[in-house]
């Protein structure tokens, strides 16, 4: 009996454990591997691909031979040609040769003896030492991702339009803005150094002649009062000049710019004025700022003019949805026919409502004879404000949005100003 030792044990051990992929007389079994694949493709007898791999385990003289296969024919052909249908196998076990295009690609290593069949429906295998087959590559117009991919290209080249758009339309409505800014500023000056000017200087120089008068001249009452109205006409006309270079003057902030027109109307102490804002106030896009103050300034000159109102306020409201300013007073308020119709020779009401439509704004009036009035303005946040969470695209949308909404929210409470 031969006894084993635990060294024994150890080199048997070893001895399977080097056995592993090797034949049955200690030859190290043959395995081929696909290095580069061509893609799949049908039949075309003019386009070649190049195909290559490895194998190891290859004795002196073997070959490989290969096919690819014809899904419309349902064979195998081999590979390049007919009559060469043998590859090499260089020195360092790689092999390389071209292919026709096929939905699959076989290697077979043969002996030097193999005889190659140029088509067959069933690969070789007697005198085939190891073969393997390996699909052919897809396209990349194939593959899973590329319709996703053309999707999201797509949608961003499709985002980035529309984003350039915006931006152009922008610029001519800033562009714009400017030449209206300039025009009322040239109009401004010219109302005040031309007619506001020799209006005052007329006024100046008929004062001075009606003093001149003997009290007793039956025609000085009327001189007087024709003095009146002209110091009448020419503090409108100063208000009127104000009101076109306010764009361009003062302070941005519509409360403040609000809280300062009182001042044009003298002192008023009987008068209980008050301006409340709610929410951050934002910056808000020049041409926006300049057409919703318009509108607030027109309707607080009208309730200062014409109202007989005791208490006048200013709500602006900066929401997340929208800009909101209301202009409310108790006075007379305003007949049915007149919000509804406007006033002969007066353009107020008209203009207000063109200038909400100009900016995509919702424009409302409340009134009733002697129970005061209440004008409401509101303008889509994305198309009042400079900055914002929402994206570009939505503010053409929003802003045709809130064109057609009616009025359905409750009036806020306000803070005092």
């Amino acid at each position: 009996m031969i006894a084993f030792g635990p060294l024994s044990a150890v080199l048997i051990v070893c001895a399977g454990c080097n056995s592993r992929g090797t034949g049955a007389h200690g030859a190290e079994v043959p395995v081929i591997k696909f290095t580069s694949v061509p893609l799949a493709g049908g039949d075309n007898a003019e386009k070649m691909s190049a195909i290559r791999g490895r194998v190891t385990g290859a004795q002196p003289g073997q070959r490989i031979v290969l096919y690819a296969y014809a899904k419309a024919a349902g064979a195998w052909w081999v590979q390049p040609f007919a009559d060469q249908p043998f590859t090499r196998i260089q020195a360092d076990s790689n092999w390389q040769n071209s292919t026709h295009p096929g939905m699959e690609y076989a290697a077979l290593l043969v002996g030097p003896d193999f005889q190659a069949p140029a088509t067959t429906h069933a690969l070789p295998t007697d005198g085939v030492y190891a073969s393997t087959v390996v699909k052919g590559g897809l396209a990349f117009w194939r593959t899973w991702w590329f319709p996703f991919a053309c999707v999201f290209v797509g949608t961003m080249a499709i985002l980035g339009l529309h984003r350039l758009r915006l931006i152009q339309l922008s610029r001519q409505l800033n562009q714009r803005f400017e030449e209206r800014l300039a025009e009322r500023t040239l109009v401004a000056q010219e109302l005040h150094d031309t007619l506001l000017q020799g209006l005052l200087s007329a006024s100046m120089q008929l004062h001075v002649a009606v003093d001149q008068l003997p009290g007793e001249v039956p025609a000085r009452p009327a001189l007087n009062r024709v003095l009146q109205l002209m110091e009448q006409i020419i503090e409108e006309g100063r208000n009127t000049v104000r009101g076109l270079r306010s764009s361009s003057d003062g302070d941005h902030d519509l409360g403040t710019s609000f809280s300062r027109i009182p001042q044009e109307f003298g002192d008023q102490q009987d008068l209980d004025f008050r301006v409340s804002v709610e929410g951050i106030p934002l910056a808000l896009r020049p041409v926006i700022r300049n057409e919703v103050y318009s509108i607030g300034r027109e309707a607080l000159v009208n309730a200062f003019r014409h109202s007989g109102a005791k208490h006048i306020a200013v709500e602006l409201e900066y929401g997340v949805k929208l800009l909101r300013v209301v202009v409310r007073d108790d006075g007379c308020g305003v007949e049915p026919q007149v919000l509804e119709m406007g006033r002969d020779g007066h353009w107020g009401l008209s203009g207000m409502r063109e200038r909400a439509e100009r900016i995509g704004a919702k424009f409302k009036v409340r009134s009733r004879a002697g129970s005061g009035t209440e004008v409401d303005l509101r303008v889509p946040s994305d198309v009042a404000f400079e900055s914002g969470s929402s994206s570009q695209a939505s503010k053409v949308l929003k802003a045709l949005y809130y064109r057609g909404a009616e009025f359905n929210e409750p009036v806020a409470k306000k803070r005092a100003g």
